[in-house]
């Protein structure tokens, strides 16, 4: 396709997002623009539940699938023009660089492709996508969530997603004790897809190893921990209530300062924004976690690996990876999701046998919530379709990885007979932590993927 045209028409689709004004989050805007889109050159729409598959053209080469998983707030999309042309927006970028690919197609390309647009996330539910045999008219699926640039991913590891329960027993509580919140926020964080196998503190182990020094020094009693709030997200944030007597306020808070100031400086190359606060709290709890709990707890967060499992000493590509992701306190349990992917079945293995180990020792209950198998496809046609235009258009070797993370196509056509990849447009991130993408890096991944579809 031409340059100009390309560049132009993105433009104009950039100007039509900015002007939304009434949606909520990333996925609404995706749903909206695309709908929009496909309704303005009449191709057929079929709904699926909260999905929607969009036919264009006869015979179509493949389809093009997005996710919309994300569920933050929406913010404005902005066009900047400096040295470069760029689209600027925050933690959902990979889906607006996604839907402005798509659009280009939908207005441009003149190669017939399916389009199937998602919004299965699987912190609020786990959708059944068996109805789309009979929809689909393709068994080629490319799929855009990819985290990643300038590579696909053409093999997906296996998820397990733990849900556990640690019981614990109450101690009920008099009227001498004073309330406090231990609480750490603003740690880095990040998407598990991008940022798990670099350093960073899981507030939710940081937050319970900082406790367990302070109780060390200080008789206190935990009432709640409560840390993350995404299966998906490394936690960046989390607090533990607890009770102590009245008489004991000055050593907790000597001893607090103590141990902050220390595990600050430990940790200032990793986590320099990181706070640490404790402050007196309005409660109406009348009990607390007795020792015994406490120590059950203690010791099956501690036993919990997180974040790099296991990793490809010749490559240094991840294989396998926990995430403790959430942790809520209830009446008489404590409840974590621990998500674990692997790209080897050894691997995932060894990873559940740690996690049954350690929930033995604490008197845990685990359920398996999801579980995915690893996708691999059954013929490298596609595969090797990316790498020959990609050679022809670009003079390189195209680089093929296998994935963790951008597993939204190989669940949602678990049970379906396609082969699949998955790619994502470059972006980068400002020291404001917003992301911007050049519009050349949009037209770049257009372009590739329509000289597939015509390969193919």
């Amino acid at each position: 396709m031409d340059y100009e045209n390309l560049t132009n028409n993105l433009k104009l689709n950039i100007d039509h997002t900015m002007a939304y004004d009434d949606v909520e989050t990333a996925a609404d805007v995706v749903n909206k623009f695309i709908l929009e889109k496909a309704r303005s050159h009449q191709y057929e729409i079929v709904k699926l539940n909260d999905s929607y598959y969009i036919k264009k053209g006869i015979s179509p080469k493949a389809i093009l699938h997005l996710n919309a998983d994300a569920r933050f707030l929406y913010r404005n999309l902005e066009f900047e023009q400096t040295d470069k042309e760029r689209i600027i927006a925050g933690k959902n970028i990979y889906l607006f660089n996604a839907i402005f690919v798509i659009a280009n197609l939908l207005d441009l390309s003149t190669n017939d492709f399916d389009v199937l647009i998602t919004n299965n996330n699987i912190q609020n539910d786990i959708k059944n996508y068996s109805s789309l045999k009979d929809v689909i008219r393709s068994d080629k699926v490319i799929n855009l969530n990819l985290r990643q640039a300038k590579c696909i991913a053409d093999e997906f590891s296996a998820l397990n997603l733990l849900n556990i329960k640690l019981p614990i027993i109450r101690n009920e509580i008099n009227n001498s004790y004073k309330t406090f919140r231990l609480s750490l926020s603003n740690l880095i964080g990040g998407h598990t897809g991008e940022d798990l196998d670099k350093v960073r503190l899981n507030s939710i182990k940081a937050c319970l190893g900082l406790i367990r020094k302070i109780k060390s020094k200080v008789d206190l009693d935990i009432v709640k921990l409560q840390g993350g709030d995404r299966y998906d997200y490394i936690p960046n944030f989390a607090s533990i209530d607890f009770i102590i007597n009245s008489n004991f306020e000055n050593e907790l808070i000597n001893t607090f300062e103590l141990f902050k100031n220390q595990y600050i400086e430990k940790n200032l190359k990793y986590e320099p924004e990181m706070d640490i606060e404790l402050k007196e709290i309005e409660s109406d709890a009348n009990s607390s976690i007795s020792d015994k709990s406490f120590s059950h707890l203690s010791s099956f967060v501690e036993l919990i690996p997180t974040g790099a499992y296991s990793v490809n000493s010749n490559n240094n590509q991840l294989i396998s990876s926990i995430n403790l992701s959430t942790a809520r306190t209830f009446e008489d349990y404590i409840n974590f999701i621990i998500v674990c992917r692997s790209l080897s079945d050894e691997s995932m293995n060894e990873m559940l046998e740690k996690m049954q180990t350690a929930a033995s020792i604490s008197e845990s209950k685990i359920k398996i919530g999801l579980s995915l198998p690893r996708w691999k496809n059954s013929d490298d046609l596609l595969t090797e379709a990316f790498s020959k235009v990609y050679r022809d258009l670009v003079g390189e070797d195209f680089e093929i990885v296998k994935t963790q993370y951008s597993l939204d196509s190989s669940m949602i056509f678990s049970n379906l007979d396609v082969k699949i990849v998955s790619i994502g447009v470059e972006y980068k991130q400002r020291d404001d932590n917003m992301f911007f993408t050049d519009l050349s890096e949009i037209i770049n991944v257009t372009n590739l993927i329509d000289d597939v579809l015509s390969y193919i």
